[in-house]
């Protein structure tokens, strides 16, 4: 980099903290998502991918993958 190309950098550095630049460290941080708990499997009993609020049986993701298979065409 040429010692102009570095004066130029610093000159918008300079103009960019006279504008009020806000940095990203600079802003407030929004508050962190409550986490709803999770549905347990009702095949195995293990925590699944659909919160706990969701209606009718909820499968685990390996449970979920087996009872397609069962219902699945045979052919």
């Amino acid at each position: 980099m040429t010692q102009t190309q570095e004066q130029n950098q610093e000159r918008a550095g300079e103009q960019a903290g006279k504008q009020g630049g806000e940095r990203p460290q600079d802003r407030p941080q929004a508050p962190a998502p409550v986490a709803e708990p999770v549905a347990d499997c009702v095949l195995c009993g293990e925590p699944t991918e659909h919160p706990a609020s969701t209606r009718g049986a909820t499968y685990c993701p390996v449970c979920e993958w087996q009872e397609a298979q069962r219902t699945a065409c045979s052919g």
